[in-house]
């Protein structure tokens, strides 16, 4: 295998991320930054109209993203020293010289980590959602709803991220029939209101996800689910599937970083781990999932990371 070195490694280059890097190289532009990961993959790229960053009236989650990776273009442009690695992380090793970084085909050194890959989908609880994946079933309304204009849809899951999914959705399916396993939606009022004013989308609640079925031939043609116990079912064309799971941590399997008792990193106030020289940021160290607060903490990390390496 190849092997390189830098000085900051940062795994995850969503939105977290890259806020983590433009941080470092602000203040210290001769360091060799690398970001490990697909940023248009990333949590942030799949978030429809995100409206709560000063600055901006609006702005769809996948063109921010794209707007922050000219912004790193840019930069490199005065100093090249940021390198995007298009490859998520297998592995990551604690050694003499800092840490090793083990992806497909090459291996990488870093004096010091930044954590920032978020929280990961959780896919196939749903009965009959792995035999209709490509199907009739997606796990990004903001990916693939334009596929399905003029037709019905039903959106699986809770908070901002399934709120803004079926306000997106409004631009191109006529119906939109929301799941959801909790008593409430548990989003922003603002996104609430917003839902409850538009007719053309109707919200379940308080329904068991295990009881929740997949029905179709060769495509998905509907759903069946328990509420208040009557079974119901329900005609659709497609179904976005948008659960999140507990961070996956299994790269970091020979690192003993201390993670609470919801599954979440555990870090002090200046984003450090119990491991010197591992930072966390965002997510995976269980932040509120709102943009401008995955923003802040990257950037704080990326500071203190800087700092570290200063020591």
């Amino acid at each position: 295998m190849d092997e390189d070195t830098c000085d900051i490694a940062i795994i995850g280059p969503g939105l977290t991320g890259m806020s983590a890097a433009i941080a470092a190289f602000s203040k210290d532009p001769d360091l060799k930054i690398n970001l490990f990961g697909i940023s248009f993959d990333s949590n942030t790229a799949k978030k429809g109209e995100i409206e709560n960053i000063p600055g901006f009236d609006k702005i769809v989650g996948v063109d921010l993203i794209q707007k922050i990776t000219e912004q790193l273009d840019n930069l490199n442009t005065e100093s090249s020293s940021i390198s995007t690695i298009n490859e998520n992380v297998k592995n990551i090793n604690k050694i003499d010289s800092g840490f090793e970084i083990t992806i497909e085909e090459a291996k990488y050194v870093a004096k010091t980590v930044i954590l920032t890959t978020g929280l990961p989908e959780l896919k196939n609880t749903i009965k009959g959602e792995e035999s209709f994946t490509h199907k009739g079933v997606s796990h990004c309304a903001v990916c693939d709803g334009a596929l399905f204009r003029g037709r019905k849809a039903i959106i699986i899951g809770t908070g901002n991220f399934i709120a803004r999914g079926a306000l997106f959705l409004r631009k191109y399916c006529r119906k939109i029939t929301i799941i959801c396993p909790d008593a409430e939606l548990g989003c922003d009022k603002r996104f609430l209101k917003k839902i409850e004013a538009t007719p053309t989308i109707q919200s379940n609640y308080n329904i068991d996800l295990d009881s929740v079925e997949i029905v179709g031939t060769n495509v998905v043609q509907g759903v069946k689910f328990t509420k208040e116990g009557e079974e119901k079912e329900i005609s659709t064309d497609v179904i976005f599937i948008e659960l999140k799971d507990k961070p996956d941590l299994s790269y970091l399997k020979n690192i003993d970083l201390n993670i609470n008792e919801d599954g979440y990193v555990q870090t002090s106030k200046s984003n450090e781990t119990n491991v010197k020289g591992i930072f966390a940021a965002g997510t995976i160290r269980g932040e509120l999932d709102y943009a401008p607060i995955l923003m802040g903490d990257g950037y704080k990390a990326g500071n203190y990371a800087v700092e570290y390496l200063k020591k």
